[in-house]
């Protein structure tokens, strides 16, 4: 099973210790949100959780329904 990271929200936890510590430099942050989000997938494997999946963007099929609304049989343009 392969772990699957969010680079975001490292990116965020890093920027978080730095601001919570300023003498802290941000590559040390880095490393401690690194360290924070593999211990956290570890934890979650040991305890048997499902780890959070990358939502897939949804189709709003609404858009796509909207335009044709202003096409005759013939496909020419009958709107404005």
């Amino acid at each position: 099973m392969k772990a699957i990271y969010s680079k975001s929200k490292i990116m965020r936890n890093a920027w978080y210790l730095k601001r919570a510590n300023a003498s802290m430099s941000f590559s040390t942050c880095l490393r401690k949100a690194w360290r924070n989000e593999k211990m956290a997938v570890m934890t979650a494997i040991i305890e048997n959780r499902p780890m959070e999946e990358p939502k897939a963007a949804a189709l709003d099929p609404l858009p796509l329904i909207i335009p044709a609304d202003y096409y005759g049989d013939s496909r020419t343009y009958y709107g404005d």
